[in-house]
């Protein structure tokens, strides 16, 4: 049965849809308006995340990342990324303690030469700060197929860093095996006759806290003595394996030190494995600084 509208009728109806479509769409447009107004909160307060991760944070992270095996081919491209990330640090991002750098303190009677912050350590990586009494000087030292980046973060210290002589930078990897394991067999053992061979100066320069981070590898620079000047020093670094770590079907990574038993020419030296020198032992002092996750 069809039912006959009137005209006042049809008009009701028509003016009833079209109230009804209007504040439908305003809704719909209310709706879309605030869930943009939200996105756009969320975007800012993820940027704003993001802008506030503290330096050594990010640091730590990209450390894990170039170090894990799973990302051995990328080494070079992400050991770049994290000297530039360490080239910007500064003492405050560790809310590193400056009584550290008041002269006064290394005066104290008993005060050891070197004060070490362990800032993080697993099996992958070691991240501290070591911090110098005015004049001293780290014995020179190797770091056996570990690479390494150092930061000055106060003060100004000497670097003079050393390759053994003849290398290239692309050993092959099998002979290097090789060797390490020979090395590390060695060390181990402890009957051994301590080395002695040439090594040319690689670095010889003052670093401060506004100078580049210092990259070590297996194969170049991988010997070093620092000493502060005539300030305390301070310097974060980064390793990679740690020490005491184990070289597989080898033992663990030991540190040796050495000392110039004769300068061959203005760049050549030959080096004299000791033992550890009896000037050279820390004390301990805590981070202070961010927690690393």
């Amino acid at each position: 049965m069809k039912i006959k509208m009137t005209f006042p009728d049809s008009f009701a109806l028509l003016s009833s849809r079209i109230i009804t479509t209007f504040l439908t769409r305003r809704n719909f447009l209310c709706s879309s308006a605030g869930r943009f107004h939200m996105d756009i909160k969320d975007e800012a307060r993820s940027t704003m995340e993001v802008v506030n991760i503290p330096p050594i944070i990010s640091i730590y992270r990209q450390a894990l990342h170039t170090f894990d095996g799973k990302f051995k081919k990328d080494l070079s491209t992400n050991l770049g990324k994290l000297k530039g990330m360490m080239d910007r640090l500064k003492a405050e991002n560790f809310s590193f303690d400056h009584t550290l750098d008041d002269p006064a303190t290394w005066k104290k009677p008993n005060k050891a030469p070197c004060t070490y912050i362990e800032v993080f350590q697993n099996s992958l990586v070691n991240m501290s700060i070591f911090v110098l009494k005015p004049g001293f000087r780290m014995p020179l030292h190797d770091h056996p197929h570990m690479y390494g980046l150092l930061k000055v973060i106060s003060g100004a210290v000497r670097i003079r860093s050393f390759t053994e002589y003849p290398v290239t930078e692309s050993i092959n990897a099998i002979d290097f095996a090789i060797r390490v394991k020979h090395e590390a067999a060695r060390l181990t053992q402890g009957i051994h006759k301590r080395r002695r061979f040439f090594a040319k100066i690689s670095q010889d320069n003052v670093c401060h806290e506004n100078s580049d981070t210092c990259v070590l590898t297996p194969t170049i620079s991988n010997y070093h003595e620092i000493e502060a000047l005539n300030m305390p020093a301070a310097f974060f670094d980064i390793l990679s394996p740690p020490y005491d770590t184990l070289i597989e079907e080898v033992g663990p990574r030991r540190c040796r030190y050495y000392y110039v038993a004769n300068e061959i020419s203005t760049n050549v030296v030959e080096l004299q494995e000791t033992s550890v020198p009896e000037c050279f032992y820390c004390d301990q002092a805590p981070y202070l600084g961010p927690v690393l996750v």
